[in-house]
């Protein structure tokens, strides 16, 4: 396995070398440009189409195992068949910035029935008293992924406005999910994550601290539609591993999804997929790391993308350690939640100590 992770990881690096070098063939394909659209905050116009180079570093790796015997050919096509749709309406978006939300959220829906049909990844469970009885019923078994994968999708696109930061919260959920799928003797969901860890390695390294190409729509909405994917492999072929533990592992993202909503349709009147500057990682990009490197934006980028992943790990880490335990991470899932609901209110008030001031505080 460890040939076929460097295979990934040397491959998807490799294509970042070469997005970048033939940079002014494409520019004006696939720049991100630093003026156009209000929820910015990079100064330089950047490619964004590291989904590319995820993908063909995952599909390498993916190509190789048969190779190895580690997954027969069938298998390998049809997660390719599986991922296609997520990530293509993703790349689309990239390219031609005309494919609105509901098309892409709906590309996401696709992938989930896909992987419900072809690889049997159904929601099964949630370990909710009341609701796991529901979900033996195949009609809301599968209504309830489609909302499940294509969301995780949707919302990993959503939190990916900072250097790093959408693929850090995916190399975590990887590296949780290899480590359970170890545990329990998972081989397949195991290789999976591993692929996954090499290809997003590959950009990550050309994507942080620098921000030299960005995951795109394309990677983001493929790494969320992959970590779904996986999470309801290893929920329903091992009944120890607890349903709320890949629920931890995209917590931040999903919540940051539902309260966003939330906070444009019923507090502004506004529609709920309209981009904006207050979500989370945002307000701490431009409030609280205003002041400690005012003089520098993407120094900025990064170094709050560095704080809004140490809050990620708290999630990480009760996810680790209590995969097989419900009760913890309930407990743990709401502590995040109240942990964020304080830091936004205080960030939106700008409540820190003495400075609340009426041109300081935004509107949420």
């Amino acid at each position: 396995m460890l040939r076929l992770f460097i295979l990934s990881f040397a491959v998807s690096t490799a294509m970042g070398y070469l997005i970048l070098r033939w940079w002014h063939l494409h520019a004006r394909f696939t720049g991100d440009v630093a003026s156009r659209g209000s929820h910015k905050v990079h100064v330089t116009t950047v490619s964004r189409i590291g989904g590319v180079s995820i993908f063909g570093g995952w599909l390498a790796g993916l190509v190789a195992s048969i190779y190895y015997k580690n997954v027969p050919i069938q298998t390998m096509l049809v997660w390719v068949i599986c991922m296609s749709p997520v990530f293509l309406a993703g790349l689309a978006e990239d390219v031609t910035k005309r494919i609105s939300p509901k098309i892409r959220l709906l590309f996401s829906f696709g992938t989930a029935a896909l992987g419900f049909f072809l690889l049997d990844a159904a929601v099964r469970r949630v370990d909710v008293f009341g609701i796991d009885p529901l979900l033996a019923s195949p009609v809301v078994s599968f209504l309830f992924t489609l909302v499940a994968v294509g969301g995780v999708a949707h919302a990993m696109n959503i939190i990916d406005g900072l250097n790093g930061l959408a693929l850090s919260v995916c190399l975590m959920a990887f590296l949780a999910l290899g480590y359970v799928a170890f545990n329990v003797n998972d081989p397949e969901i195991l290789l999976m994550s591993g692929l996954g860890i090499g290809a997003l390695l590959g950009l990550l390294i050309w994507n942080f601290p620098g921000g030299r190409i960005y995951c795109g729509d394309g990677g983001a909405y493929f790494l969320g539609g992959y970590v779904a994917i996986l999470s309801a492999l290893l929920v329903k072929r091992n009944p120890q591993v607890s349903a709320w533990f890949p629920l931890l592992l995209v917590l931040y993202p999903v919540w940051e999804t539902l309260f966003s909503a939330y906070r444009r349709r019923v507090l502004r009147g506004m529609p709920a997929s309209a981009p904006d500057r207050l979500h989370l990682h945002t307000l701490i990009y431009r409030r609280v790391k205003h002041g400690i490197d005012g003089n520098s934006r993407s120094r900025r980028n990064s170094d709050a993308s560095v704080f809004m992943v140490m809050l990620v790990v708290g999630n990480a880490i009760p996810a680790v350690l209590w995969w097989q335990d419900t009760s913890y991470l309930v407990v743990s899932a709401l502590v995040f939640m109240g942990l964020y609901l304080t830091i936004y209110r205080r960030l939106v008030r700008f409540g820190s100590r003495g400075k609340k001031t009426p041109a300081a505080t935004i509107e949420c």
